[in-house]
């Protein structure tokens, strides 16, 4: 069931006002927080209440929402999963001590690079950023898609780049951690400040671009490369390329949450998460990442794009909460502040 911020709070209150479930009641419902879009939330919460008798209710959250959502919750949890949020978000959550330990079962068939060794968290699917260019741009204006982090900087995208807005958004978040780790600290702020000559628009969510470059509004957009192929599935007249230098990516976790008001369903949620059966309706429901269950078949959109050339990307300094506020902060400062 979906939960809109509305409704979530109503029932957030009344729930307080009843007393405490048995463990049997507690173990037949759950609460989520998600961050694919909301038709393949729904798709994934319909299969997995039909095969495991749990009634799960959802509230669908960009990556900076979901972690401020468990902060101010950590007292009295009100969901008791996370599900499809970034590593580095992840990382946050448990070096904050939000986070609760479980190993799935089946997990063995998940390679230990997308599995955290202690437990709190596992990867359900990998993506990487990409670049999309609506193609009447292209057409109109006899340029070429970008093919390198330095196109983006070319004079001709002035006013025509999208990104969502690193502060809210995981996707720009990631794009920052990505461009400082190949080119560093100090050119890769610089870089920024050039590209941010270039941006048009900083959007509160991840996805954000995908309407503005699909509709013409803004020629490109820098977005993960599963909101790319989603739209084009649907026939938006864009075209993906990936940068050659190597470009960043992301593992979406599923997580539970430090004192979780539904443990049982919480396990059962994500002992599903790590099945094959789950991650392919990842791409069936229009969401096209690269499942991490190595059962799991890969969709042939995404088939192409299986062999990304990705950077080695540091997640545990990415994911680090104090990278984190020094680096958005520093996007606020220097960059977001200087904008008209």
């Amino acid at each position: 069931m979906k939960l809109t911020r509305r409704t979530f709070g109503a029932g957030v209150l009344a729930t307080s006002l009843l007393p405490a479930l048995g463990a049997r009641a507690q173990a037949n419902k759950l609460t989520a927080y998600m961050g694919p879009p909301e038709p393949t939330c729904a798709a994934l919460i319909e299969n997995f209440d039909k095969s495991s008798g749990i009634s799960t209710t959802f509230l669908r959250l960009s990556a900076g929402e979901a972690v401020n959502r468990v902060r101010a919750e950590k007292a009295r949890p009100q969901a008791s999963i996370v599900y499809g949020i970034g590593l580095p978000s992840m990382m946050t959550l448990k070096d904050e001590g939000l986070l609760e330990a479980y190993r799935p079962a089946g997990v063995e068939n998940i390679p230990s690079k997308y599995v955290d060794p202690e437990g709190y968290w596992t990867g359900i699917d990998v993506d990487f950023i990409g670049f999309v260019s609506n193609k009447q741009f292209l057409e109109e204006t006899g340029l070429k898609a970008p093919q390198s982090w330095e196109d983006l900087l070319k004079p001709e995208y002035k006013g025509q780049v999208c990104l969502g807005s690193p502060a809210t958004s995981g996707t720009g978040y990631l794009f920052i951690a990505t461009v400082l780790q190949i080119m560093g600290e100090k050119d890769g702020w610089e870089y920024l400040k050039r590209f941010n000559e270039n941006v048009a628009q900083y959007t509160r969510s991840g996805i954000g671009p995908t309407q503005l470059v699909g509709r013409g509004e803004v020629g490109i957009g820098i977005l993960f490369a599963h909101d790319i192929l989603g739209s084009i599935h649907k026939g938006f007249p864009l075209e993906m390329s990936l940068p050659e230098e190597g470009t960043g990516y992301d593992l979406f976790c599923a997580v539970m949450l430090k004192d979780a008001p539904e443990p049982e369903a919480a396990k059962a949620f994500l002992d599903w998460a790590v099945t094959a059966e789950s991650q392919e309706i990842l791409a069936e429901s229009g969401y096209f990442d690269v499942p991490t269950n190595t059962q799991a078949k890969i969709h042939d959109l995404v088939k192409p794009y299986a062999n990304a050339k990705l950077i080695d990307f540091d997640f545990a300094w990415a994911g680090n909460p104090d990278t984190r506020k020094e680096i958005v902060e520093r996007f606020q400062n220097e960059i977001l502040a200087g904008r008209n």
